[in-house]
């Protein structure tokens, strides 16, 4: 059309020839033992795969799961690695008679925890009962009492005053023995009656009159059975009530922060004096070096 002619061009077909590809990659070969596919297809080394796997995985959870059990006790283990003049190894009783073992810091005898959270304080004052445990010293005390715990000292004194309150009678009528030869040498007046013994039944009857007879009774130091048992809670009616660590604690923080209002509070200005000065200045060399380079030429 138009001048032109179209011309047919004759279709030639062109021979596909299939030619095989090899699955494998080049170098490589199937093993007969470890290829072998038995079950869904899946070869053999698949499952000793898993199994080597699951052989270095289990001892890790097995003992992170047994350190899970000894959180309890790890400020042993903290106290020995830092092993500084500020940290120390305290054995805390709860009033559930649960154990931890935790490490704290001391300073001028304070005991504090390292959590800023936890308020809790104790008072060393015992020498008598900072004990030794795996090498390292370690204070015990319980939430209950503000000052540390004496094992040894608290045996003896509940000891001594379970027996002092079960032979009430007997100290009874050996007043009234004394009492009456007394009168008879004329070394008090006729009449007089003995001193009435009572049996001590808190810190108050302790430290009035308990204190005293002990001392009375046993002028050589309180006898001890040589074999018992520490129970933290027979000592526990003897502590003066109110004086836990939280509330020792507690006291302590509210007197720091009284001295602190005394202090003047620096201003704004007082505070960041060296670091707005040293700011102008290089401001200034910045500005000076861009106004007048060195080597520039006009």
């Amino acid at each position: 059309m138009n001048g032109t002619e179209l011309v047919a061009k004759p279709f030639v077909a062109k021979e596909i020839i299939a030619t095989t590809v090899d699955a494998m990659p080049a170098g490589t070969s199937l093993n007969p033992i470890f290829d072998w596919a038995p079950i869904l297809h899946l070869p053999i080394w698949v499952p000793i795969t898993i199994f080597f796997i699951l052989i270095l995985i289990l001892p890790t959870i097995y003992w992170l799961m047994r350190i899970g059990k000894l959180s309890s006790v790890k400020g042993w283990a903290e106290s020995l690695k830092k092993m500084s003049q500020d940290d120390v190894q305290v054995w805390v009783i709860s009033r559930v008679k649960k154990l931890t073992i935790e490490c704290m810091t001391i300073k001028d005898n304070i005991l504090s925890s390292h959590d800023p959270a936890n308020i809790t304080m104790y008072h060393v004052n015992s020498d008598a009962g900072v004990i030794r445990v795996g090498g390292a010293s370690a204070v015990i005390v319980s939430e209950d009492f503000d000052q540390n715990r004496d094992v040894l000292t608290e045996i003896a004194l509940c000891f001594a005053c379970d027996e002092f309150n079960m032979n009430q009678e007997e100290l009874r009528r050996s007043l009234e023995v004394i009492n009456r030869n007394n009168i008879e040498k004329g070394l008090v007046p006729v009449g007089t009656k003995p001193i009435v013994v009572q049996p001590i039944d808190d810190c108050e009857s302790y430290e009035s009159y308990g204190r005293k007879c002990l001392h009375v009774i046993n002028p050589n130091g309180l006898i001890t059975p040589s074999y018992n048992i520490f129970d933290p809670n027979r000592m526990r009616k003897y502590f003066p009530r109110g004086c836990s660590g939280m509330w020792f604690g507690g006291e302590l923080i509210h007197d720091a922060r009284k001295l602190n209002l005394r202090r003047k509070i620096k201003g704004f200005f007082e505070v960041h004096a060296f670091m707005l000065m040293a700011t102008g200045i290089g401001i200034i060399s910045i500005m000076a070096a861009w106004l007048f380079p060195l080597g520039g030429h006009v």
